[in-house]
C-alpha cells in the first residue's frame, strides 16, 4: 500500500506544477528518412521497394515546468510513396516526449529529448501497420522573444517491434502564449491517518521544481526570488555582479570598478571633494625686496602643491613694518609680493595666471613694531594657496 502511494505521488509530481507551467505550441516542417528495410520488415517479403524519403509536417503541444524541463505530445505525418511502383504510403507518428534544456536563460539553448509512442504505416490499398516507437533527439531553441523561439531538431525514431530506425529533421516555431491559470478548486481531501516519509519526500520534490521568476533556479534554492525576466543569475539565483561592488551587472553603468572603491547606486565611483590650502611665510631685510636663497626651498613647496592640484590658485601677500611713510611702505610691500611671484614663475615654472600678488603695506602687522624683533616679523610675504581637489572614495 505504501509503495502504491509513493508511485502515485511521483507520477503526479510533474502535474502539481502545471498551474505554474508554461504552455507551448510548436508547428514543424519535417523531413523523414525511412529505414531501407521498412517494407521488407513489415511485409515479410525478401525483396520490396524502398519507401521514398519525404518532407512532412508535425505539431507539438506541451508544458514547460521550469525553464529547463518540458513535456509535450507530438504528432507528425509524412505522405510519401514506394520508390519502385509509386504506391502511396502514409506514415504517422504519435508520441509523448520529455526534454531537458541547457543554458535555459540564454538566447541559444540546446536540449536533449526522449520519448515513446506509436508509429503507423498505411500503404495504399493495404491495412494499417501499427508499432511501438522510441524517440531520441538533439535540438536547440533560438529565442526571438520570451514568447517566440525558432526550434531546430534532429530525431532518431526507433521501431522496437520491427527493429527499424528512421531519421527525422525538424524545423519549427515555438509559441508560449502564457502560464496556465488555476481553473479548479482542489477537492476536499480526507485527513490522512499518518503521512509516510516517502510521501513527504514526493511533495518536497514538487516544491523543488517551482520557479516563480523563471531564472532557472527553483524557489527553494533561490536567494533572489524576484529577479527580472532575462537577467543572468548565479547558482543562488541572484543577478551576476562581475566587479563585486554590490550593484548587479544589468544595473551597473561602470562594470569594471576597482576593488575597495565606494560606488553610487549606478555602480560608478563616488568622488570626494577636499579643500586645499597652504601658508608660506618669507621674511625680508629692512627696506629690501630681495628673496633670500634659503627661502627658495620653502617657495618650492608651494610650487609643488600648485602643480599637484592644477585647479588651485595662490595669493602672494606682501607686508612691511611701520617704519617710513605709508606710500613707501605700500610700494615696498608690492615689490616683495612681486619678488616671490617671480620666483614661482621663473624658478619653478608656475603659470603666472594662477598667481595674484598684492601689497598690504604696514596695515596688517603680526608683531609689535616698537621692538626690533617685532619689526622683523612684520617684514614678510605670505603665500596663501586655495582651491578644491576631487578623489575617488575608498572603503
Amino acid at each position: 500500500m505504501k509503495l502504491n502511494r509513493l508511485a502515485l505521488a511521483v507520477l503526479l509530481a510533474p502535474m502539481a506544477a502545471v498551474s505554474q507551467a508554461e504552455i507551448t505550441f510548436t508547428p514543424f516542417a519535417t523531413y523523414q528518412s525511412f529505414d531501407a528495410q521498412t517494407v521488407e520488415q513489415m511485409s515479410g517479403s525478401a525483396i520490396a521497394p524502398d519507401v521514398e524519403d519525404k518532407e512532412g509536417f508535425g505539431l507539438s503541444l506541451g508544458f514547460r515546468f521550469t525553464p529547463a524541463i518540458g513535456l509535450e505530445a507530438h504528432f507528425a505525418r509524412t505522405e510519401t510513396e514506394l520508390e519502385a511502383n509509386n504506391g502511396d504510403v502514409r506514415a504517422d507518428r504519435l508520441s509523448l516526449d520529455g526534454y531537458y534544456t541547457f543554458n535555459a536563460a540564454g538566447k541559444f539553448s540546446p536540449y536533449l529529448l526522449l520519448g515513446v509512442g506509436e508509429g503507423r504505416l498505411k500503404p495504399d490499398n493495404s491495412n494499417t501497420i501499427t508499432d511501438t516507437i522510441v524517440n531520441g533527439g538533439l535540438g536547440a531553441f533560438y529565442r526571438f522573444t520570451d514568447k517566440v523561439a525558432l526550434r531546430m531538431e534532429a530525431r532518431e525514431v526507433y521501431n522496437s517491434d520491427e527493429d527499424l530506425n528512421d531519421a527525422v529533421a525538424m524545423l519549427g516555431l515555438e509559441f508560449s502564449p502564457g502560464n496556465k491559470t488555476e481553473e479548479a478548486t482542489a477537492e476536499p481531501q480526507p485527513e490522512p491517518e499518518q503521512t509516510p516519509v516517502e510521501e513527504v519526500a514526493a511533495v518536497a520534490a514538487v516544491a523543488a521544481i517551482v520557479d516563480a521568476d523563471k531564472d532557472g533556479v527553483a524557489d527553494v534554492a533561490d536567494k533572489c526570488a524576484d529577479t527580472p525576466a532575462g537577467v543572468q543569475v548565479d547558482a543562488d539565483g541572484c543577478p551576476l555582479d562581475g566587479d563585486k561592488d554590490a550593484v548587479a551587472d544589468y544595473l551597473d553603468k561602470c562594470p569594471t570598478t576597482a576593488a575597495g572603491v565606494v560606488v553610487d547606486e549606478t555602480g560608478c565611483d563616488k568622488m570626494l571633494t577636499e579643500a586645499i590650502s597652504q601658508e608660506l611665510k618669507v621674511t625680508f631685510a629692512s627696506g629690501a625686496a630681495v628673496v633670500k636663497a634659503e627661502d627658495k626651498a620653502e617657495i618650492e613647496k608651494v610650487a609643488t602643491l600648485l602643480k599637484q592640484y592644477p585647479s588651485t590658485k595662490v595669493e602672494i601677500q606682501g607686508h612691511t613694518d611701520s617704519s617710513g611713510k605709508k606710500a613707501s611702505n605700500d610700494k615696498l610691500s608690492q615689490a616683495r609680493a612681486d619678488a616671490v611671484k617671480n620666483v614661482l614663475v621663473t624658478d619653478f615654472g608656475v603659470d603666472a595666471a594662477r598667481i595674484t600678488a598684492t601689497g598690504y603695506g604696514s596695515s596688517q602687522p603680526v608683531a609689535d613694531n616698537k621692538t626690533k624683533e617685532g619689526r622683523a616679523e612684520n617684514r614678510r610675504v605670505i603665500a596663501v594657496v586655495s582651491g578644491e581637489a576631487t578623489k575617488v572614495m575608498t572603503k
